[in-house]
């Protein structure tokens, strides 16, 4: 784009300033800082601004800005003083106070444009005027050059722009009838449209309201300014233009009614209605491919994806000189990610990076391929993609693209645990789009700030965050938008035991996709009510949600989502005891995730099932699977996650009594302050379990008690209990019977309360065992014969066999055999220092080989009362 202002030109596709005396050498980044100044001529520009948008925000300081705008003034014969080109605002930045005008490539859109509007003009004013002086008419024809050169300042849209050009423009303009006709307005018109291309919403606000004020009646600026406000956000403002819109467009041709008809439709969730609009739009003009691309994205809005398939081998096929090969390329990356494909979104990505003709398309298709790298945890080759869209995006500047960039490097350093910076670059973006008008984008990046913050442990933060979002969004009238900020509300909900106000969330995030007609998002919603209510216990409303989601998923092709809610479902069949269809379910749900090369959902997976596993009673299967998770997430710099695999796995080694092997994995943890809370919590723990096992009851006293302290301050309700229940279990095994026998009775009461049935029962299992320590047998048997009608709902192999160890330890006859029956099914699963404990309180030689292995192993077995499981 090349701009003229008073005897200079700078042509910004060569880099190139000239004055009066021919080239002017500048810095690279010199150039940069002066084509954004023109690209944003008299609007002020904040030192932060020209940081973020000229040197990306590397670690430079301010200094470097004033370097660049002193060179510029050198170059154009300014001073700061007496400004003619840049203007200084103490403290605040600069602007470029003169108008520069578009050069060369200027004249198309005029012809395309002036098509429409001049030759009516020049009938009515043949029709209406009369005849004039020859010096009259010498000033008209004077007139008409000068506005020839007004004209001249709009962009050109066919005549003389490259093919790529035309699509770009082909996108972006919503209707090319009933353009402005007066001058003036057609040229803010077209500086209003270049504007939203380059995502800068608040100046194509601006640019559009000066035109729809000099001529209200034009209906392609109406809808330009609808859909300004609809990529903001501002989906009920946007309604009103649209409905402004269309007593003007009656007038225009059936193709302009129909574009029209299918964004309004667009605009109101309208499925059917956009589909039907852009179909007759469609087979009207079967060559305008810009009708087939709205149809496509009509189809995949309305959830129908074989029609959406369907149709993107039609237009593949098309061998219309007009069709965009980037932006088919990218619609078919966006249907592969819907379906959870990231292996087929990384080709069409870089089929779309092949297929390019500038930079701009270069950028997208890199910023599309560095998403579906990540998603599939190709973190090595995520970071040269995005060096390479960084390298186009110095000579390219697009703040739209540098938004997304910035969107993508946030969820890296979230995937990898560096918490703080990413809660920190979500800020910035936050900060970059509010420059831009970018509400939508706004409130995207709260929201994902927000749920790196519970990630990171700040539950209190993140669910105030999140509910400030949720009522910023209600009034602008975009539910599908809402739905996405209440389902992370209610997961975050979930994560502080609030089971109530998740429920609420969920349904009502349930009901916003419903409200939009989102498929998708409906079956997100129900897989997310499908886990409160299995959490709640209510496994027959859980495997109601996960089934409709799951045929929601299969009937949309989402093979991510279909393994998602198949391993949901596995869990509520192995809690059920249905072995052989939780194992079906699971296999499935691996075959899928596999299908679509998702490394982390595989080891997500694989952790799942090792945790299916351990609570099944599979514990060599659930070593395994652990090991597997613990390798993927590794791999791929998952921290967050490996540090849960981690944990895990440690616990599960302890109940293998094999110590040395988890001191050895857990002493290899170094905590940062990029640690998430939770995660240390978890870590803590398994370590003061270890140190408990070994008799060390100061060290995992101390352990216990930080892990409190960190679920406390993290607003984990229920892991906190958990932590309680620890402590309480410590005391018993120092035989602090009563203090332990109270803490038990207190929490499995509130865990019942919380409908958290698994830790009630693990709670009632110490408490069954601190009042047989105590010789109140009978109140003991009262409360195992609880556990076991509550482990028929939650089947669990190492709470039951606990709970037919303390059975044991109450009978009266035949106790040894009852000990040693306990003992080898323990050995057999697996549970080896369970089956250790129940040989040694059988006594006889049994016994002295227990204790004997015991202290091999490094577990302290003197002070700890007889019925206290391990």
């Amino acid at each position: 784009m090349r701009y003229q202002f008073d005897q200079f030109i700078f042509d910004g596709d060569n880099a190139q300033l000239s004055g009066p005396d021919g080239e002017i050498a500048l810095r690279p980044i010199t150039v940069q800082v002066l084509r954004y100044l023109l690209e944003n001529a008299q609007r002020l520009i904040g030192h932060e601004e020209l940081l973020d948008e000229v040197w990306g925000r590397q670690a430079v300081s301010v200094g470097v800005v004033s370097q660049s705008i002193r060179e510029l003034r050198q170059a154009l014969g300014d001073s700061a003083r007496n400004s003619i080109y840049i203007e200084t605002k103490h403290k605040l930045g600069y602007r470029f106070i003169a108008q520069p005008q578009l050069m060369g490539e200027v004249a198309s859109i005029e012809q395309r444009m002036q098509a429409n509007s001049a030759p009516r003009a020049e009938s009515m004013a043949r029709a209406t005027t009369p005849a004039k002086p020859a010096n009259y008419r010498l000033g008209v024809a004077i007139a008409a050059l000068v506005l020839s050169a007004l004209i001249a300042i709009v962009w050109i849209y066919k005549s003389t722009r490259t093919s790529a050009e035309e699509r770009a423009w082909a996108t972006i303009e919503p209707l090319h009838e009933g353009r402005p006709r007066e001058p003036e307005a057609l040229a803010w018109y077209a500086q209003g449209l270049e504007a939203l291309r380059h995502g800068n919403l608040l100046s194509a606000h601006e640019k559009l309201d000066r035109s729809l004020k000099r001529e209200p009646a034009s209906a392609a600026a109406m809808v330009a300014m609808a859909e300004v406000l609809a990529q903001s956000g501002n989906l009920l403002e946007a309604r009103e233009w649209v409905k402004s819109a269309a007593d003007w467009v009656a007038s225009l041709p059936r193709a302009s009614q129909l574009r029209l008809e299918g964004f309004r439709a667009g605009l109101d969730y309208r499925h059917a209605d956009e589909i039907a609009a852009w179909q007759a739009l469609h087979k009207l003009d079967p060559g305008d491919s810009d009708a087939g691309f709205h149809l496509l994205d009509a189809l995949i809005n309305a959830g129908r994806r074989a029609d959406a398939e369907h149709l993107l081998d039609q237009l593949s096929v098309q061998q219309a000189p007009a069709l965009d090969g980037p932006r088919l390329a990218l619609m078919s990356a966006k249907l592969a990610a819907l379906r959870g494909d990231h292996h087929m979104r990384v080709q069409a990505a870089q089929e779309a990076l092949a297929k390019a003709g500038n930079d701009t398309e270069r950028i997208d298709a890199l910023l599309e391929l560095a998403m579906a790298e990540l998603l599939g945890g190709r973190m090595p080759a995520i970071r040269q993609t995005l060096e390479r869209a960084d390298n186009l995006l110095i000579t390219t500047p697009l703040p739209r693209a540098q938004l997304r960039r910035q969107m993508i490097a946030a969820t890296l350093l979230r995937v990898e645990g560096q918490y703080a910076e990413s809660i920190a670059t979500f800020d910035a973006v936050e900060k970059s789009a509010a420059s831009l008008g970018q509400r939508k984008l706004i409130v995207e990046a709260r929201r994902e700030a927000a749920f790196v913050m519970s990630e990171a442990g700040d539950q209190t933060k993140a669910i105030s965050a999140l509910k400030s979002v949720r009522d910023e969004q209600t009034p602008m009238g975009d539910p599908r938008a809402l739905a996405s900020t209440l389902d992370v509300l209610s997961i975050v909900e979930q994560r502080v035991g609030d089971l109530t106000a998740a429920e609420a969330s969920a349904q009502a995030a349930l009901q916003a996709y419903l409200d939009a007609g989102d498929l998708t998002g409906e079956a997100s919603a129900r897989n997310t009510l499908g886990m409160l209510h299995a959490r709640s216990g209510r496994a027959a409303d859980a495997q109601e949600q996960w089934e409709k989601a799951l045929a929601l998923f299969v009937g949309n092709a989402d093979r991510r989502g279909e393994a998602t809610a198949r391993s949901n479902l596995a869990i509520l069949y192995a809690r059920a005891g249905r072995v052989d269809a939780a194992r079906d379910a699971n296999e499935a749900a691996l075959v899928a995730f596999k299908a679509v090369d998702s490394t982390p959902d595989i080891a997500r997976l694989q952790f799942n099932l090792g945790v299916q596993d351990r609570r099944a009673g599979r514990i060599r299967a659930a070593e395994t699977r652990f090991r597997e998770a613990l390798d993927a997430f590794t791999q791929i710099g998952a921290e967050d996650s490996r540090l849960q695999v981690v944990a895990s796995l440690g616990e599960l080694l302890l109940l293998r009594a094999d110590l040395d092997g988890a001191a050895s994995l857990l002493s290899a943890v170094e905590f940062s302050e990029r640690t998430a809370v939770s995660r240390r919590a978890a870590i803590e723990t398994a370590r003061a379990r270890e140190a408990a096992l070994r008799g060390e009851n100061e060290t995992a006293g101390a352990g216990f008690r930080l892990a409190l302290q960190l679920r406390q301050q993290a607003g984990l309700t229920d892991w906190a209990r958990m932590s309680e229940l620890d402590l309480a279990e410590l005391a018993a095994r120092q035989g602090q019977l009563g203090d332990a026998e109270q803490s038990a009775r207190e929490l499995r009461r509130a865990m019942l309360e919380a409908k958290d049935a698994h830790a009630g029962v693990q709670a009632g299992v110490l408490l069954a065992g601190a009042l047989s320590a105590q010789g109140r047998d009978e109140h003991a048997g009262n409360t195992l014969d609880d556990l076991e009608k509550e482990l028929l709902d939650n089947p669990d192999a190492l709470l039951t066999l606990r709970v037919d160890l303390l059975r044991a330890s109450l009978r009266d006859a035949d106790r040894r055999g009852a000990f040693e029956h306990v003992a080898a099914r323990a050995r057999d699963v697996g549970f080896e220092l369970l089956a250790l404990r129940a040989d040694l309180l059988a006594d006889g030689a049994n016994a002295e080989n227990a204790r004997t292995e015991l202290g091999r192993r490094g577990v302290a077995v003197n002070g700890m009362p007889p019925p206290i499981p391990y």
